[in-house]
């Protein structure tokens, strides 16, 4: 009767004026699979990261401070994909390990610049290889050809902004 461990559970608490399909369209599986894939996957290859004392977003915004250097707390914050609140703290706490440094724009100092001290970036420099060794290891199971059609189909579905955070010639505009 139960296709899947938790539907008798599920069932049971179905509130009727709202039935759910347990059986679920397609597109519904792919989201679920493609959102639980790639949690699974980036816990895995973050892993490396913590034990340098580093978060992920920690070192995505270290990655993009690399990249494209000096940039707005803001500009970081759209790389990255992170509201202004947690960019603040992340920012907080990297200055407070020395791995970044901020500067009050002259101009309008309603802006915050943010770059990579020496200390920040001898940490990416030397974390960054096996870092993308890890990366080479979870997509393994995949060939280059399957990671092209991978990428030809999240293209289908993601936003512009999520292509441009690792990619030096595509500067995200502030609006400032």
């Amino acid at each position: 009767m139960y296709n899947w461990p938790g539907e008798a559970a599920l069932a049971g608490v179905v509130n009727s004026n709202y039935p759910i399909m347990l059986r679920q369209e397609s597109s519904v599986q792919a989201y679920v699979r493609l959102v639980r894939s790639a949690e699974a996957l980036h816990m895995d290859v973050s892993r490396g990261l913590l034990v340098e004392g580093l978060t992920a977003s920690q070192f995505s915004a270290m990655k993009v401070l690399q990249i494209h250097g000096k940039l707005s707390q803001r500009d970081i914050a759209k790389y990255i994909l992170k509201s202004g609140g947690n960019i603040t703290v992340l920012v907080d706490n990297l200055e407070q390990d020395g791995l970044v440094v901020r500067e009050r724009d002259t101009t309008d100092r309603r802006i915050v610049y943010v770059s990579l001290t020496e200390k920040g970036e001898a940490l990416f420099n030397r974390i960054y290889p096996s870092h993308l060794n890890r990366i080479r290891e979870a997509m393994s199971p995949l060939t280059d050809a399957e990671c092209d059609q991978l990428v030809e189909l999240l293209q289908k579905v993601s936003m512009e902004q999520i292509e441009v955070a690792c990619a030096p010639n595509n500067p995200i505009s502030s609006g400032n």
